[in-house]
């Protein structure tokens, strides 16, 4: 009897476990940005951007700050990933460490992102498919410049007279918009062309590479911008 009570005790205790083990672990897919990013965890790092399935919606990436196990990034792809998070017990996890445990259980989809392509300067050729020689515009101080960075969601660059800063609200394929325009306050002799930039850029809703050229249209569909890749 004695035996047997024992290894009852045994098979409870084993079934237990399992059912704890269970229940502290899930499996969860992720979606994963094509860049990683400066971010601020104990130091300095760069972090992995993600959206959980049942979370993901367009622009609301996540700084991941833990370490997927068995997960190999490679720069200019995006993911979707099967991930099994394990909750550890506090007591046996350091202080500034991670209490999930991040495994990698399949990659379902592997991408490369085309968005990529626009991270680069782009030097203006024409404003609402005129060319900046034509007569109609007045010749501006410089070129009208614009420099994209993907990952960090913004824009830089000159409008031919003041330097001009934004973000990047809306990204896709086909998409983009840009938000929070700003820049230098410096007057030039002919505004004409600077005004005429930053109305376009306010106004664009979506775009087009071909080659080396860069195509910025409205919400009616009209060209409102064209640049050229600046090697």
């Amino acid at each position: 009897m004695k035996s047997l009570a024992i290894a009852l005790l045994a098979l409870i205790t084993v079934n237990s476990c399992g059912n704890d083990s269970e229940e502290n672990t899930k499996t969860i897919i992720y979606h994963v940005n094509s860049t990683k990013v400066p971010c601020e965890g104990v130091g300095a790092m760069q972090c992995l951007q993600i959206k959980k399935e049942d979370t993901a919606t367009d622009g609301n990436w996540t700084n991941f700050y833990g370490n997927i196990n068995g997960f190999e990034f490679e720069t200019g792809y995006t993911y979707k990933i099967s991930v099994k998070e394990e909750q550890l017990d506090p007591a046996e996890v350091p202080a500034d460490a991670s209490t999930i445990k991040y495994t990698l259980v399949e990659v379902l989809e592997k991408k490369q992102d085309p968005t990529l392509r626009l991270h680069d300067i782009w030097s203006l050729q024409s404003l609402k498919g005129m060319s900046l020689q034509s007569d109609r515009y007045a010749t501006p101080k410089q070129t009208p410049r614009l420099e994209l960075f993907v990952a960090e969601k913004r824009l830089g660059g000159t409008d031919g007279c003041n330097n001009i800063f934004g973000s990047i609200e809306t990204l896709t394929e086909t998409e983009i918009r840009f938000s929070k325009l700003g820049g230098t306050k410096m007057m030039c002799p002919n505004m004409e062309v600077p005004d005429l930039f930053t109305t376009a850029l306010s106004n664009t809703v979506s775009y087009k590479i071909e080659k080396l050229n860069l195509f910025f249209y409205n919400q009616d569909g009209e060209e409102v911008l064209q640049f050229v890749k600046v090697d």
